[in-house]
């Protein structure tokens, strides 16, 4: 499924490389198992068991630099619309994070950007779950983002507001 040296984008740990597969022992059972290293914390390892089809799906192939663009193309095009029940929109908002959906994700996030903007202008601030889920947003996109584009995470703002505007 996966090959040897393969850079990958894995849940909520970001860009990894698939290391190696190694066998082994958790509890009673045996299995083989995916070796990931994030690349953004190459001090933690990831191991995935080749046998869980739930956590295999999981691990997604990175964007190209042109998929990225047209990704951020058409959120640019799309039409947003706030939710104004605090409850439903913190539920909506950590379903897309859960989903690791890209397209939904840049909504997210163009969406509370918008909000946070109109916010400001009156003096306000975004509620804290909306803050905390942003920054879980950008979490997900700025490493894969990132590391496609050769920008510091740092950039990945910026670069995305660039189409999203």
């Amino acid at each position: 499924m996966f090959s040897i040296g393969e850079t990958v984008l894995y849940g909520h740990e970001g860009v990894c490389i698939i290391e190696r597969m190694e066998e082994m022992k958790v509890g009673r059972s045996k299995g083989q198992y995916y070796v990931l290293r994030p690349v953004y914390h190459n001090s933690s390892v990831v191991f995935v068991p080749a046998n869980n089809p739930l956590l295999l799906q999981k691990i997604r192939p990175i964007l190209t630099k042109e998929e990225i663009d047209e990704l951020l193309r058409q959120t640019a095009q799309q039409e947003v619309e706030w939710i104004d029940d605090a409850a439903q929109r913190k539920s909506t908002f950590q379903a897309i994070v859960a989903s690791g959906e890209r397209g939904q994700l840049l909504q997210m996030l163009r969406l509370l950007h918008l909000h946070r903007e109109a916010l400001q202008q009156r003096g306000k601030y975004l509620r804290a779950s909306d803050e905390q889920l942003l920054r879980e947003a950008e979490k997900l996109l700025h490493s894969e983002f990132a590391y496609v584009l050769q920008i510091p995470q740092s950039q990945v703002n910026h670069y995305i507001c660039e189409y999203l505007k």
